[in-house]
């Protein structure tokens, strides 16, 4: 049984300065707050997701744009040594001397290929994947005494990553990636 109402209860819990207690209202206002905060969260979750995506996605396009240009590079110049070729009067039956190879070999674990021989952000080509046949076209040893050697990309072996070089790609890898060189 509920107890008697007293008149004096009004002046006791409505008065200024008088303790407050929270009711319904404030209990949804607090849930409300609460689901507005979580909200806000798991939205600004989901935005740095997207971001991270869209610049990943940025990247690879980059990449992509920069293992073209470095193989038009390439064709380009392979080009005007066939016209220099032809015009300075060398036989048309006789084929040019390829450019010296220190050997060939392979890639034993998958890595980076690189436009330098060193370690940077910004000197990454594209990927080389476990597998791939090569031929080793320069050797150079880093201020830190790590070996390095300039590749050409062969043959592909099976597809390991989105960002893999392309059949013919050249760059720099870190001499611990690869096999040594055969002749």
């Amino acid at each position: 049984m509920p107890p008697r109402i007293d008149p004096r209860d009004w002046d006791r819990y409505f008065r200024p300065g008088a303790a407050r207690r929270g009711g319904p209202l404030r209990a949804l206002a607090n849930l409300l707050l609460v689901g507005a905060a979580i909200g806000l969260l798991v939205g600004g979750g989901f935005v740095a997701l997207r971001f991270g995506l869209e610049r990943a996605q940025a990247g690879a396009v980059a990449t992509a744009r920069a293992i073209e240009t470095s193989n038009a590079a390439f064709v380009a110049t392979s080009t005007a040594r066939a016209l220099v070729s032809a015009a300075t009067g060398t036989a048309a039956g006789t084929t040019p001397t390829p450019p010296a190879v220190l050997g060939r070999g392979q890639v034993l674990s998958g890595g980076n290929l690189r436009s330098e021989p060193r370690i940077a952000a910004e000197t990454v080509i594209g990927q080389i994947c476990a597998g791939d046949q090569i031929e080793f076209l320069e050797q150079s040893t880093a201020a830190d005494g790590s070996l390095w050697y300039r590749i050409r990309v062969t043959e592909v072996a099976a597809s390991c990553s989105p960002q893999r070089v392309s059949l013919g790609s050249r760059g720099w890898a870190s001499a611990t990636l690869l096999s040594e060189p055969a002749p």
